[in-house]
């Protein structure tokens, strides 16, 4: 249990970030009721489905007409479309938001994304045993109080839909349930690019029950994007998002370095024109996370509970520093790495006091908006944060480590 002191410091602290986000949110009002915000691309994949143009879903031509339809303006000084980029069965979600205005449907949205926000505090709240006697106003305030879910809400991305899924995952697994682990996983297809990575670890170890869940879901999900666009539109869709990620026409693109995931450090710190050193240098790094998370979740096999829940936070960040395509409001995902942390440092005590100091100085930079309004916007050098990603994750790697060793079975003596 957190001391009643530490709880009034981060609620004034956590309700200054969310007064924050209020000003933010208040600038930001007129752009909402333009369309600029990111659920133009989910209320155009809506309106195609709705008006009984499925098979035309990834048609640039038509995305740009439906568009211009609901927000002319927002087109306009963008000088591009936002092109609805993500797999079709994830459409369906939106159809029938295409029945109202764009702005009542962004509302509905909200409400969705923010009803999830409550439903997964209330439920991670009973699986955390010293964080979970907090009282529920400052979870709340950490949950809006967290720069990247605030971007969520306020661009009307999918982030908080895919949160929802990490948590089920999460308490599945505690539960010792890993079919409906990976089941939950894979219905955060929707982004693929922050699923995959996280799953790839459990499938080296051949956790059966894992795979299991995962590969029915994603079978199911192809079937309704079939079902939805086509063989045509399914095929066609690997090559539209390649192709969407690397136009330069689209003002939503930012710089490859301007990401906070290994890609945008190595963009960053390696400039040039080099793209298969690059790309090499991209896939050994990666290779070496997914790697030595398997290794982690192979030991964890044994180990006691906070060496598991470590090991889910571990591959969490993971699956962040190694995703290809990501945005701040992506980030959202690191909240429940974040608890699972905050949980270990409380209920355990790391053997050497740095190691504490480097873990929670880290958590502290996550939790600190001014710091994404600054290296994005400001200075777009937003992959210094996944340096911090990964000085975090090699503190939480040495961590990991110790309380691995601690838990392992005294050698039995010979003879006995």
């Amino acid at each position: 249990m957190l001391p009643k002191s530490t709880q009034r410091k981060l609620a004034l602290y956590l309700a200054s970030m969310v007064a924050l986000h209020g000003f933010v949110l208040f600038k930001s009002f007129g752009g909402i009721r333009a369309g600029l915000p990111d659920f133009s691309i989910f209320y155009t994949a809506g309106r195609i489905l709705h008006d009984g143009h499925r098979l035309e879903l990834y048609d640039n031509g038509v995305q740009e007409q439906v568009q211009r339809s609901f927000s002319p303006a927002a087109v306009e000084k963008r000088k591009s479309i936002l092109p609805y980029n993500h797999p079709p069965f994830e459409a369906l979600l939106f159809a029938p938001l295409a029945r109202f205005s764009y702005l009542t449907a962004y509302c509905l949205w909200l409400t969705v994304n923010v009803s999830l926000l409550v439903v997964m505090t209330l439920i991670l709240r009973r699986y955390f045993a010293h964080l979970g006697r907090a009282p529920l106003h400052l979870w709340l305030l950490a949950c809006f109080g967290f720069y990247p879910i605030f971007c969520a809400l306020l661009q009307g991305q999918d982030s908080i839909l895919v949160l929802f899924c990490y948590c089920m995952a999460y308490v599945t697994f505690r539960d010792e349930t890993e079919f409906r682990a990976g089941s939950w996983l894979g219905l955060g297809l929707s982004k693929f690019h922050l699923i995959f990575p996280f799953a790839l670890p459990l499938v080296i170890v051949w956790r059966k029950r894992f795979i299991a869940g995962f590969a029915a879901v994603a079978m199911v999900s192809s079937a309704i994007g079939l079902a939805t666009v086509g063989w045509h539109g399914l095929l066609q869709y690997p090559g539209y998002v390649w192709d969407s990620e690397h136009n330069p026409n689209y003002l939503w693109q930012v710089p490859a370095r301007n990401i906070a995931n290994l890609r945008g450090v190595i963009e960053s710190f390696l400039p040039g024109n080099h793209p298969w050193g690059k790309g090499m240098l991209l896939f050994a790094l990666s290779a070496t996370l997914v790697l030595g998370v398997a290794y982690v979740w192979n030991r964890a096999r044994t180990a006691g509970l906070g060496c598991r829940d470590l090991a889910f936070a571990l591959n969490l960040i993971a699956a962040v520093l190694v995703s290809y395509h990501l945005y701040i409001h992506d980030l959202s995902l690191l909240f429940l790495g974040i608890l699972i942390i905050g949980e270990t440092v409380v209920s355990t005590h790391p053997a050497r006091p740095w190691l504490k100091r480097t873990i929670l100085a880290c958590v502290s930079v996550l939790f600190c908006s001014p710091v994404y309004l600054i290296l994005f916007f400001r200075y777009q050098q937003l992959e210094l944060l996944a340096v911090v990603l990964l000085v975090l994750f090699m503190a939480l790697l040495v961590w990991w480590a110790g309380l691995a060793s601690a838990a392992k079975p005294p050698p039995t003596l010979a003879g006995t």
